[in-house]
């Protein structure tokens, strides 16, 4: 899927960052995140609140960002400028904030579980 599509069929607003892989070798970063299923269009009563949700962004020449197991850094913004993703992501921990800038060539999204609260 393309960025644009990302951004149009998910609300990553407010959903949790576990864990962060990037290889260099393959360009492709991956995002685990805790995802806020109850912020989507498509919720309805009775759904799992949080699943489990991978991002896979291929094609990524560069990243500067965090990475490893993260201590839930909260997705504050995410939207598409100038033909490129934006994430802006806070460690309220650590009082940090990040802004990610991606230009993929393809984004994977995979759902998985539901998160036990």
């Amino acid at each position: 899927m393309t960025i644009q599509e990302l951004q149009n069929q998910y609300n990553l607003h407010d959903s949790c960052i576990k864990r962060i892989d990037y290889s260099e070798d393959e360009k492709i970063l991956v995002f685990q995140i805790d995802f806020c299923n109850w912020d989507q269009e498509w919720y309805k009563e009775g759904d799992p609140e949080i699943v489990e949700l991978s991002l896979t962004f291929k094609g990524i020449e560069e990243y500067n960002g965090p990475v490893g197991d993260i201590d839930y850094y909260s997705i504050g913004n995410d939207e598409v400028i100038d033909g490129k993703y934006f994430m802006f992501i806070q460690d309220d921990i650590h009082d940090n904030y990040y802004e990610i800038y991606l230009n993929p060539s393809d984004v994977i999204v995979e759902m998985g579980n539901a998160v036990e609260e």
